[in-house]
């Protein structure tokens, strides 16, 4: 009996799975109706951001609405950082206080001499073109503020604001 090996027999037991099966109609169940639907989130990053840009409206004398939410949702489609927008805005028309309320461009497009039919469009539609115009795809947040304003003081400026960010 020292060589020949001994069978083990695996014993089963059936309590154990029965007990299961009685016990789970008794467990609570999820099913997606009981779960509610998701805000739209936003991502922490996104949050953060913003709170940063409004601390730095309040904080240079932005005149309000300060059109955050406008501002990040024109920028997150353009594929431009939102800083940009609001750093122009800046520049151009100290945080939108200076300029022609007739033509709601406080981003100073075409030389300030562009129209648009809210402060809102004006946001989406310079963001667009900052993003994908015909005049700054495919280049660097320094070649746009170039072709935006050829002078070199002015890049200058805008950069040094999107660096407080």
């Amino acid at each position: 009996m020292f060589g020949a090996k001994r069978k083990r027999t695996r014993t089963r037991r059936p309590g154990l799975f029965v007990g299961v099966l009685l016990l789970a109609p008794g467990l609570p169940v999820c099913t997606i109706a009981d779960v509610p639907p998701r805000a739209v989130a936003k991502p922490l990053a996104s949050v953060r951001h913003e709170e940063k840009l409004i601390a730095f409206m309040r904080r240079k004398g932005f005149a309000q609405p300060y059109n955050v939410p406008e501002i990040m949702q024109a920028a997150s489609h353009a594929s431009i950082p939102p800083s940009l927008i609001v750093c122009i805005e800046y520049v151009e028309s100290s945080g939108g206080k200076y300029y022609d309320a007739g033509t709601n461009n406080p981003l100073g497009w075409k030389n300030g001499k562009a129209s648009f039919p809210s402060v809102r469009e004006a946001i989406r539609q310079v963001s667009a073109e900052l993003g994908s115009g015909r005049y700054y795809a495919g280049k660097t947040v320094e070649e746009k503020l170039r072709v935006y304003n050829p002078r070199p003081p002015y890049s200058v400026k805008v950069l040094d604001c999107m660096s407080q960010f």
